[in-house]
């Protein structure tokens, strides 16, 4: 390893939806589709070696995220920079998935406080203000302190999806009124989330939920780069409604080709008309790893304390399966038969 390296033994990484859209967008691209390519985004391990700038780290449990991929493998080398410490109590599986999904959800909405001016206080999913009925059946207040996002009316597009669920669980905690597009398969899984009968649409029936939910929404989040719907997604919006736009934390926009910049921003082409550029107006992206490289210190106070939610019950686990390292071959070729709404973690531990 290099002076400034360290060498991890990978004790748990995930195969993900963003690994199978990876993967597919390599398979369509000449010149990226004959190179090896190794899925993970995450990984959890301990440090096995160290270069001579990084002997502090030797020995320590951390957690990584690969930009490029590569988790599933017994070794992961990384720059000493980019290391989250992990602590020893904490299982590699729940650091991982939480890396995968809840640290997404989470931060997501945190990128909505900033640029709501009328927020006072701080984000926290498990402090929002209860509402209950007292014995005559008026609602009162249980005294717990208000989120930003109590009484939004939010939609979720994706909601199937690993991100897609446990945004329906950090916006339920934090008093929102959810709203969710998903594939039919889907539904039991988001309705078990706590998303009301009623407020569950096919994603594919766009007029439906169009017509339902026209300009309600004070947040749209897009958890799968789903630009063909900017459209019907600005019909849905309420006057001052946001646009949430995860980027390649779901890997949605790589398969987007010919985006054009202007300033900072993003454009499609595919965007000529005024819905298509106000969209584009009023989103706030979101991306995992530039989260990590913009603010290292919040990165790991939220990933601590959604550990912390965890530990105590307040989010579950989910996931689709656990395998360990010598069935990644298998499982790999089998999920990328059916990439839109897996999660697996795989163990070395």
């Amino acid at each position: 390893v290099y002076e400034d390296d360290v060498l991890i033994r990978v004790e748990a990484t995930t195969i993900s939806t963003r690994d199978c859209l990876e993967r597919i967008r390599r398979d369509n691209d000449e010149s990226l589709s004959s190179e090896t390519w190794v899925p993970g985004h995450e990984a959890v391990g301990r440090v096995v070696r160290a270069g001579s700038e990084s002997k502090r780290f030797l020995g320590r449990r951390v957690a990584v995220l690969l930009p490029a991929g590569g988790g599933c493998s017994r070794y992961v080398r990384c720059h000493a920079a980019d290391l989250i410490a992990v602590p020893e109590r904490a299982s590699s599986q729940d650091i991982v998935f939480l890396l995968s999904t809840y640290l997404t959800a989470y931060q997501c909405l945190e990128g909505y406080f900033e640029i709501d001016q009328s927020c006072c206080v701080p984000f926290k999913m498990d402090e929002y203000l209860l509402r209950e009925e007292d014995e005559e059946g008026e609602s009162v207040s249980s005294g717990k302190r208000r989120s930003p996002l109590f009484g939004k009316r939010m939609l979720i597009s994706g909601a199937g999806s690993p991100v897609g669920l446990a945004l329906i669980d950090v916006a339920k905690h934090a008093g929102a009124e959810v709203y969710a597009l998903s594939h039919n398969h889907h539904e039991d899984e988001v309705k078990e989330m706590g998303v009301k009968e009623g407020d569950w649409y096919p994603w594919l029936q766009k007029e439906e939920w169009r017509t339902g939910l026209a300009g309600k929404m004070d947040i749209v989040v897009d958890t799968i780069g789903d630009y063909g719907n900017y459209s019907y997604f600005y019909d849905v919006m309420a006057s001052g409604g946001k646009f949430m736009r995860l980027n390649t934390t779901s890997a949605g926009k790589k398969l987007v080709q010919g985006a054009l910049m202007q300033g900072d921003k993003e454009y499609f082409p595919l965007f000529k008309d005024y819905k298509g550029n106000h969209i584009n107006e009023v989103a706030v992206d979101y991306n995992i790893f530039d989260s990590f490289e913009e603010d290292k210190q919040l990165f790991t106070e939220d990933l601590t304390y959604l550990f912390s939610l965890l530990r105590h019950g307040k989010i579950k686990r989910r996931v689709f399966s656990h395998i360990d390292f010598e069935m990644v071959d298998q499982e790999w070729g089998e999920q990328l038969k059916g990439y839109t709404d897996i999660l697996v973690v795989l163990c070395n531990e």
